[in-house]
């Protein structure tokens, strides 16, 4: 009886949220990316070097290359955003301070705590067996 009523608690569940749709779009599927905030940006970063990450396994293998192409991207993708204008954050930015931007939402993308843990174990000394 229980399955039951998680069934039909399910079904009226999600008839209700296909009626609360106001707007369909029978075009297909699309990919919106939001370029208004940070954390849209670090998205688009994360998402971009995953990919190239995809394409290009040997990367895999090198933090300090996953960090450097993440910073890259970075760069790009807000170089972009700022030329073309379409992110609300950058637009009134001077280049300079869009590189800058973009090696700080570069950083986030590939993680703060990854690149703290790459730097330190730059610096730490090595254990001798």
């Amino acid at each position: 009886m229980k399955k039951v009523m998680l069934v039909l608690s399910m079904l009226m569940l999600f008839a209700c949220g296909a009626f609360a749709q106001t707007e369909v779009n029978n075009e297909g599927t699309q990919i919106i990316f939001d370029l208004s905030t940070f954390g849209g940006i670090v998205a688009v970063i994360s998402s971009v070097v995953t990919q190239i990450l995809k394409v290009v396994p040997s990367i895999d293998g090198s933090k300090i290359a996953k960090i450097g192409i993440s910073v890259g991207v970075g760069i790009v993708v807000c170089m972009l955003a700022w030329a073309l204008k379409v992110s609300e954050p950058l637009a009134d930015l001077i280049w300079w301070q869009t590189l800058i931007y973009g090696v700080a939402a570069g950083l986030s993308g590939c993680g703060f705590y990854d690149l703290v843990k790459v730097v330190w174990g730059l610096f730490k000394p090595k254990e001798q067996d």
